[in-house]
């Protein structure tokens, strides 16, 4: 990398960044198509990742 920390969000911060529900956030983060690292029993999700599906998805219906 070049000296930037790397930020990522578990589930329960993802649902407070995206102003949604803990449980609808579980569910987003295990969806087939959001960009999800499993390292264990737990889930996270770049920030750049993030970032990167808000823009495809913009504009769009996004169904879990």
């Amino acid at each position: 990398m070049n000296g930037e920390e790397l930020k990522v969000f578990t589930a329960k911060e993802l649902a407070g960044v995206l102003k949604i529900g803990r449980d609808k956030a579980y569910a987003l983060i295990r969806s087939k198509g959001f960009p999800s690292i499993c390292i264990g029993k737990r889930y996270i999700v770049t920030e750049k990742a993030l970032n990167e599906w808000l823009e495809q998805y913009e504009h769009k219906n996004y169904v879990l």
